[in-house]
């Protein structure tokens, strides 16, 4: 009888100490993962501007929340506010949920996006979308989701677009369709 004791103590023993032996190796690898994850600075309310070479602004960003990430070389924004001007006026304004802007000069925005057309008579005045993809260096938008564009009396869906913002040029990738509105 002692002996069966003696087992079932060395049993729970070991069981016991390789229980905690996985728990201390848990926590080992677990630890630099989770401070990888962890943003360098964060800024709330958060205002951007990026001047042209003239000293002209040409970009402004605002955003309730940032976040910066150094190892991964990004910018991670919470309702951003993005604002293209053009010849010192605002051209384009673009909002979404969420937004991360890449070294490379591109922001990619996500979730209930809207990009408002701000020059005087546009032809288009709004677009809407899930995700978009915007390039600094050349001011165009590229979107694989399903898109909306509104202008005067009309509106159109796709699925997918190439958009020049400053030659004001949209470029569907697949037209579903089109409804023209009465303004009578």
């Amino acid at each position: 009888m002692i002996r069966q004791f003696l087992w079932l103590l060395l049993i729970v023993a070991a069981a016991a100490g390789f229980y905690s032996w996985q728990l201390l190796e848990q926590e080992q690898s677990g630890l630099p993962a989770n401070q990888d994850s962890q943003p360098d600075y964060v800024a709330q309310d958060l205002t951007r501007m990026i001047y042209d070479k003239e000293g002209h602004l040409s970009d402004l960003i605002r955003a309730q929340r940032m976040e910066h990430f150094e190892r991964f070389g990004f910018l991670q924004f919470d309702f951003p506010i993005y604002t293209i001007y053009q010849q010192k006026v605002p051209l384009w304004q673009v909002t979404s949920e969420q937004a991360v802007l890449y070294p490379d000069d591109k922001l990619i925005l996500e979730q209930r996006v809207e990009l408002r057309n701000m020059a005087t008579d546009p032809l288009f005045t709004r677009i809407e979308t899930n995700a978009v993809e915007l390039l600094f260096d050349n001011n165009t938008l590229q979107s694989s989701e399903q898109v909306r564009i509104f202008g005067l009396g009309f509106q159109i869906t796709g699925q997918g677009m190439l958009a020049d913002l400053n030659a004001q040029n949209i470029e569907l990738k697949q037209h579903t369709k089109t409804v023209y509105y009465n303004e009578k």
